[in-house]
């Protein structure tokens, strides 16, 4: 007999990643916990498996499956996860048969075909989750008419029987946030994780950076939780499990001024002294904004800055300048703020002059503001510009083996760099990081 409807999964992403996950920023799979959340609401019984900090074999697999007697395993993806998600779906076919493998998030959007024809997964559901996992479900469970009904599921896309990729487009983005349940917290144990409290305010981003895929997975439209929603959540999270710290994922929580200023406001007036993190775009930062930030008990804040060369973040299509991006550094160290920034190297752009200069600014803002600095290597990811563009702009990729696109492993050579040189760079600029 069935006890769980679905079974959840979060693939790991390869040891060297987990190790530095494990000691540095591991949190919960906010997007399954969100689907989790929406199908307990309808009447499903979920569960979910975090192989990303939990041990993953085949034996703990099959553990979890005998226990669930689940009909669906729902597996959220990652280009790092690709071995894993092929083993796990071989595991699976090959030892309950019966179980249907859905996979979905970002990597599952841009590379559904690859997915479909190299693993042995049924089903992907590409872009936002919730919605279409559900009609899936409903129309799975009601097993009437399913071979039909699944075709209308928005964003669906699996292999029909002449062996064509079958898909309906990207499932429609969801325009009230607030109307989503809160993530399901009880169904991952919070004590594996660096971060256990994160919450996600928005969906998209205002940027158009050539080496983000955002744009592409979430549309152009930036879709934001109203600062009450949110500061209900953080208000659970501080009845329900006693915390007063959390971290707020997203691209740039600040982008809408209003909301930030409001939601400061109401930790101000809450009387518990929280404490939290976030991300921001430098161009919107001012010390007005960083006072209250600091005050509400942000103590916390990353900025990417990605080159310090300003005709580069101009053709990386940044919108932002080094100027703005060493002000806000500046404002955030005058407040005492735990600083986090990062960079990449080896844009299309880059000469090794440039790179050197990066590094050299990295430097700078960790000697001078005691900001942490990160360096990875630039990575043409799947739905990126960049990716598309790849001939155009002068980049060549050296694997077509998805796990193998990695921050910390070169893949490529531009017009002005070699692989090699990449490498040496990389090394340099991760040298700087304490």
């Amino acid at each position: 007999m069935r006890s769980t409807d679905v079974l959840l999964i979060n693939l790991p992403t390869g040891s060297w990643y987990k190790e530095r996950l494990a000691e540095s920023n591991s949190m919960p799979p906010l997007g399954l916990l969100y689907i989790a959340a929406v199908l307990k609401d309808n009447g499903f019984a979920v569960k979910l498996a975090d192989f990303a900090v939990e041990e993953f074999s085949k034996e703990k697999l099959s553990a979890y499956l005998d226990e669930c007697q689940s009909g669906i395993v729902g597996m959220s993806t990652y280009n790092e996860s690709w071995n894993a998600q092929k083993i796990l779906c071989e595991h699976i076919k090959a030892n309950y048969p019966a179980i249907t493998v859905l996979a979905g998030g970002a990597f599952a959007t841009f590379c559904y075909s690859d997915i479909l024809r190299k693993t042995k997964t049924d089903y992907v559901l590409r872009g936002e989750g919730e919605r279409s996992f559900l009609q899936f479900c409903n129309c799975f469970f009601h097993k009437e008419g399913f071979k039909e009904k699944v075709r209308s599921v928005k964003g669906i896309a699996f292999l029909e029987e002449n062996n064509q990729v079958f898909e309906n487009g990207l499932a429609g983005r969801i325009c009230d946030l607030d109307e989503l349940p809160f993530p399901d917290r009880s169904l991952v144990n919070l004590k594996n994780y660096v971060l256990p409290f994160t919450v996600s305010t928005s969906r998209g981003c205002p940027g158009n950076c050539i080496f983000c895929s955002s744009k592409s997975f979430w549309g152009q439209k930036v879709i934001m939780r109203s600062a009450e929603n949110i500061y209900k959540e953080v208000a659970q999270l501080h009845k329900e499990y006693k915390t007063n710290l959390f971290y707020i994922t997203d691209d740039t929580f600040t982008a809408s001024r209003k909301r930030c200023n409001d939601f400061c406001e109401m930790l101000l007036q809450s009387g518990i002294k929280y404490i939290w993190g976030c991300e921001s775009r430098a161009d919107i930062v001012d010390e007005e904004l960083i006072k209250l930030l600091y005050e509400s008990g942000c103590h916390k804040i990353q900025f990417g800055f990605e080159s310090a060369n300003n005709e580069i973040l101009r053709k990386l299509k940044k919108h932002v300048t080094i100027e703005q991006i060493e002000n806000a550094v500046r404002l955030a160290h005058k407040y005492n703020m735990h600083i986090q920034t990062s960079y990449i190297i080896g844009h299309a752009f880059d000469t090794k002059e440039t790179i050197e200069h990066t590094i050299s600014f990295a430097r700078y803002l960790r000697d001078t503001y005691g900001a942490r600095v990160a360096c990875s290597v630039n990575t043409p990811f799947p739905g990126t510009e960049q990716f598309e563009k790849r001939e155009e702009l002068g980049i060549k990729i050296y694997t077509d083996d998805w796990s193998q696109y990695l921050l910390n492993v070169p893949i490529i050579s531009t017009d002005h760099m070699s692989r090699n040189d990449l490498g040496y760079y990389l090394g340099v600029g991760q040298q700087l990081v304490d």
